[in-house]
């Protein structure tokens, strides 16, 4: 991991991407070569059904719970920029789906979404982590797809609040996940074949060879796990800026050092994703100190100013100069950005959400609109929008008595255990307060963290 101060975190293991067990897995795919074809296609069946629903995630995410809701806002997106220019075709590219590929989402059409919620502790920052995982972590690892991207990611924490620990946690339960699931698919593949063995000669040979997989798989232990998480974690790059200059010297910065500097151990490694945590960290307390802040501290001095102040950025023209660096680094490294913002209520908006513990679709959420409108409401800058609201458990009324209370309690257990997160997914709008959720069908989804990371719903109901 490299962090803003510089120090790099020297974890050895290229080897780890293959793991210990890569000669015999090696081996073993030379000897499904030497057999029927049938067991060819089971092999690669596997990798396949390791990860979530059997279907290969090729969204900007590989989290097919956002990237499906993504597809119609991010179409729109392109129309939005296109109507800034003098000529719409040229914008280039489309995010239709062709029919004969519909999981499938241009690689070359990097988004830029804000995440939001109205209270702090609601799970942005752990849905950062769990698109940082995936994002991370390699497509495939002994013959297990991992759904990742391999590429490199740079996590600007402005709120202060970054655990690395949390991260490996969460990597590390990803892995044991997909592993687990790799082995109870071999072992219901043997199960089903004893029962309906037709060739026994064929059959044999193809469950002996499935054995051996199924044995490659049970060598994994918790030490390969951790060895290709601290591989996985050599391509983070995590900053803490501590003012606005900061943040945006950070920004700039970054196109020189991800090209030019050979000291960091990602620099043959694509940027893949870049996240800012907080973009509203210094937002108040730049708006609360004067324009020239210079100005103010001489006024209390008794000593002559050395050398005139420096000039400083308006709150307006300093956002206009991060949006136009963000753009150009997601255009110029077609990487993904994903923002967290928070939303201040106002007397008209309700704090209360009452979820239904992912059962039932909760009414749109606002988003925020505090930071200036090159920001919040540019049709070049946010692809979409993420919103999301804790779902609350309406406690007990006032008056209920304690008989009754200790009926409902094996009830109110089992809901309030089943309470999660809901985010719905709308597009960023072309003029200001224009919104999609007209247009949208099943514009949200729902996911619980826990322990283990992040749970999207249909996972959470499978026990995956």
């Amino acid at each position: 991991m490299e962090s803003g101060g510089g120090g790099v975190n020297e974890t050895s293991g290229e080897g780890v991407k293959v793991g210990s067990g890569g000669r015999l897995s090696r081996q073993l795919l030379m000897e499904v070569e030497k057999h029927s074809e049938t067991l060819s296609e089971l092999l690669a069946d596997v990798r396949l059904t390791v990860q979530h629903h059997n279907t290969r995630s090729h969204g900007p995410f590989h989290v097919p719970s956002i990237d499906n809701l993504l597809r119609p806002h991010l179409q729109d997106h392109l129309y939005n920029q296109s109507l800034g220019q003098s000529d719409p075709s040229a914008i280039t590219g489309s995010y239709d789906i062709p029919s004969e590929n519909a999981d499938a989402l241009p690689k070359d059409k990097p988004v830029i979404i804000e995440i939001s919620s109205d209270r702090p502790c609601v799970g942005k920052t752990q849905l950062l982590y769990h698109l940082a995982c995936v994002t991370l972590l390699p497509e495939s690892w002994n013959g297990i797809n991992l759904d990742g991207k391999d590429g490199a990611v740079v996590f600007i924490d402005c709120d202060g609040r970054f655990d690395i620990l949390r991260l490996m946690e969460m990597i590390c339960h990803y892995l044991q996940s997909r592993l687990s699931l790799a082995i109870q698919y071999c072992e219901s593949q043997l199960n089903s074949r004893d029962t309906e063995m037709q060739n026994p000669q064929v059959e044999d040979q193809d469950n002996d060879d499935i054995e051996e997989y199924l044995q490659l798989l049970t060598s994994i232990d918790s030490t390969h796990i951790v060895e290709l998480t601290e591989y996985a974690l050599t391509n983070l790059h995590v900053y803490q800026p501590t003012s606005p200059s900061e943040l945006l010297e950070i920004i700039s910065s970054l196109p020189g050092y991800l090209t030019s500097s050979q000291d960091h151990s990602s620099h043959d490694q694509a940027l893949s994703l870049l996240l800012i945590d907080g973009i509203s960290a210094f937002y108040w307390l730049e708006r609360s100190t004067p324009s020239n802040p210079a100005t103010l501290n001489q006024a209390f001095s008794d000593d002559l100013p050395t050398e005139p102040p420096k000039p400083q950025l308006s709150l307006q023209s300093r956002y206009e100069k991060v949006t136009s660096d963000l753009i150009t680094i997601s255009t110029r490294f077609g990487a993904n950005i994903v923002i967290t913002n928070i939303h201040i209520p106002t007397a008209n908006h309700s704090n209360n959400h009452n979820g239904g513990g992912g059962g039932v679709n909760p009414a749109p959420p606002s988003y925020p609109r505090h930071l200036p409108a090159c920001y919040t409401y540019s049709p070049r800058f946010l692809s979409a929008r993420i919103i999301l609201s804790l779902d609350i458990v309406a406690p007990f009324h006032a008056d209920i008595e304690l008989k009754n209370a200790w009926k409902e309690r094996g009830m109110r257990m089992e809901v309030v255990g089943k309470a999660g997160v809901s985010a719905w997914v709308e597009g960023a709008g072309v003029r200001k307060g224009e919104s999609r959720r007209d247009k949208a069908e099943g514009g949200w989804f729902w996911f619980r963290i826990g322990e283990e990371g992040v749970r999207f719903g249909a996972e959470d109901e499978e026990g995956v």
